[in-house]
């Protein structure tokens, strides 16, 4: 057996070798080819998106974002509907990936479009941020808006503002699982009915349908999911 070092052994001590100033450099370089890959898979899906609205005699770029949502919710629905009848192609047609090759399907442009557009240009004036794991995650509250958080399901058209998938390995949230409104500076939850529910500083359930207002420094359960509320 070989005692060689695999190929990421000797990046590792490669990386390790570089001046300080070289390894950010390096990083930056990685950061910006990630940043040209994902606009690149937002075009390429938004230029598909294009053309299937217009087989439908439909302008994608006149929509609004709800209405781009529901048309890539009934692509999902008819792709899954012809796709269980035998013999029948799917009437949904997507070229395969410019970069990899694969066939895409509505699905994928669901995810690329939802999960690579930029984000909002609104002006956030709290936050959440994720607390008792190692990941830096926080998510931004802007004011006189509502924010839905929960599990993303591309299949049922459901995409929660703050998604908590990937840090809900055991599914205790759920799809539609809280609500944050605001009035002016004036922040309130609200448990959206969730199976396993909402729960403010480890004592106050939330009542389904009744928004609790919240202060700087809160902490909320949702689910096994834990989030701070911050000013």
């Amino acid at each position: 057996m070989s005692n060689s070092p695999s190929v990421e052994e000797q990046l590792r001590e490669w990386v390790g070798q570089l001046a300080p100033e070289h390894r950010q450099l390096l990083l930056m370089m990685l950061t910006e080819d990630d940043r040209l890959q994902r606009s690149a898979r937002l075009d390429f899906a938004v230029s598909q998106l294009r053309k299937l609205c217009k087989q439908r005699q439909l302008n994608w770029d006149e929509m609004a974002e709800g209405e781009r949502e529901s048309f890539l919710d009934n692509l999902i629905r008819e792709t899954e509907l012809y796709a269980t009848q035998a013999g029948t192609p799917s009437i949904v047609q997507v070229i395969p990936c410019h970069c990899c090759g694969r066939e895409v399907t509505p699905s994928d442009l669901y995810r690329i479009y939802f999960g690579e557009r930029p984000p909002s240009v609104e002006i956030a004036i709290a936050r959440l941020i994720l607390m008792d794991t190692d990941v830096d995650a926080q998510f931004p509250l802007p004011a006189d808006n509502e924010i839905t958080i929960g599990r993303v399901d591309p299949h049922r058209g459901i995409r929660p503002d703050v998604d908590l998938s990937k840090f809900d390995p055991a599914s205790r949230i759920s799809r539609r699982h809280a609500r944050v409104t605001s009035r002016g500076s004036q922040f309130y939850i609200e448990d959206l009915g969730s199976a396993n529910g909402t729960v403010v500083n480890g004592r106050t359930r939330l009542k389904p349908q009744e928004p609790y207002p919240l202060v700087n420094g809160d902490v909320l359960k949702i689910g096994e999911t834990t989030l701070k509320f911050a000013v």
